[in-house]
């Protein structure tokens, strides 16, 4: 994973990885900006410039220029949102670098940001509220995520809610986007086939010369949790779905990867303890999984599970048993080696495309302080041990650091916050 990298006076940093194997070019910026970032009153606007900016720019007037434009092309283009940052990329053959890199360089830079367009793209944002609203599966893991972090901006919904996209402002919008959309904040990432010097020099003259602002810092996270939490919402579901949550690391901590072998073996697989347990052998779930997922000072570890209503206690029951089972005995070198095998064969697969491996290296950027190739990254989950795989267990699945969050038609809170003894 080779790259070529330099940060501009103004803080900017460019990531170039050129392949001349490669048939095509795919640039990338990303704003370490996310909802984690936003005031209250404003919820959901990071997640509604990621729609807006695609909406008009000044080399690009009309709502539906730029999409018309890379369509022309057969490009690929699309943003993301997520509570730490804000991603916007175009994909393209490669002779068409200079043209992906202007439409991507005038909407980020120069963009409208039109009223009408604006009112109108808060319905489609609406829309996609309600989508998620009528996703039971979706919601919970917002439910757990608010019930995890209560009162703080990382516990809120990404998307906002219907109340808040509704209040927004041109005027608002704008002051969002002046005060984070900083070039200290800003990673430009391009990969594929083309002349590293000639691009620098491009990126050099587009972005080097913008004026920097410091940019605010997001509220960190001191909530010292004493006992379970728990959310659960009354619906009339064919299913029921469950979130099971627990504080766990930080981006860059030490135990992260043991806390990914971990999650590997309890639900990362068609073979792992939760998916064997409760699917295979008791035929109590349709789905059933388990991540880690680390943010800045803080993190979460989840099981998720769509349920048999009527099974939903006996399920938790025996999620339970397979937490209390995994942080007191140590797992067999046979399971560890399978669970450390299968990350690294499934990363392997993920990032052979050179493209992935830009957005690997961009995130290092943005989230490590530490940098780490894929190389680097893979050898520490090699160097895990069960030891590890059990101190970790230990430290997450205590009783106090629970958090529950459950959608289906259940009324009785107290059956669920008694099988939180863990």
């Amino acid at each position: 994973m080779k790259y070529v990298h330099k940060q501009f006076e103004n803080g900017l940093t460019v990531l170039l990885m050129p392949s001349d194997a490669a048939e095509s070019v795919f640039v990338n910026i990303l704003v370490k900006v996310g909802s984690r970032y936003e005031r209250s009153e404003v919820s959901g606007v990071s997640h509604f410039l990621e729609h807006i900016f695609f909406k008009g720019s000044k080399k690009y007037p009309q709502p539906t220029d730029i999409a018309q434009t890379i369509d022309a092309i057969g490009g690929d283009f699309n943003a993301a949102t997520s509570k730490e940052t804000t991603e916007f990329y175009i994909k393209a053959e490669k002779h068409h670098l200079d043209l992906i890199f202007g439409v991507l360089t005038d909407m980020m830079q120069n963009p409208l940001f039109d009223p009408a367009e604006i009112e109108k793209e808060k319905g489609v944002v609406i829309e996609e509220i309600n989508q998620y609203q009528d996703s039971p599966s979706d919601q919970v893991e917002s439910n757990l995520e608010q019930a995890m972090w209560p009162g703080s901006a990382l516990g809120r919904e990404i998307i906002g809610t219907k109340e808040t996209v509704t209040a927004l402002t041109r005027d608002k919008i704008a002051e969002y986007k002046d005060i984070f959309y900083q070039p200290e904040n800003i990673i430009l990432g391009i990969s594929g086939n083309f002349d590293t010097e000639a691009v620098m020099k491009k990126a050099e003259a587009a972005w080097a010369h913008l004026p920097n602002t410091k940019t605010p810092k997001f509220e960190p996270i001191s909530i010292a949790q004493k006992t379970p939490q728990l959310n659960i919402e009354y619906k009339d579901t064919q299913q029921a779905h469950l979130s099971l949550g627990f504080l766990s690391y930080e981006h860059d901590h030490k135990k992260n990867p043991a806390a990914l072998v971990l999650a590997c073996i309890l639900g990362g697989n068609m073979s792992s303890r939760l998916f064997v347990k409760i699917r295979e052998q008791k035929g109590l779930a349709y789905y059933v999984s388990a991540s880690n997922t680390p943010y800045f000072n803080t993190g979460n570890f989840t099981i998720h599970a769509g349920l048999r209503i009527a099974d939903t206690l006996h399920a938790l029951e025996e999620i339970v048993k397979e937490l209390r089972l995994i942080k007191s005995e140590a797992v067999s070198e046979q399971e560890l080696q399978r669970a450390k095998d299968f990350i690294k064969g499934k990363t392997a697969i993920a990032f052979e495309n050179i493209h992935r491996q830009l957005d690997w290296i961009m995130n290092q950027f943005a989230f490590a302080e530490h940098k780490k190739t894929l190389r680097e990254f893979l050898d520490e989950v090699e160097k895990v041990t069960a030891q590890d795989v059990l101190d970790v267990a230990d430290e997450i699945f205590a009783g106090n650091r629970a958090t529950l969050a459950v959608i289906g038609p259940f009324k009785d809170t107290a059956v669920f916050e008694n099988l939180l003894k863990i």
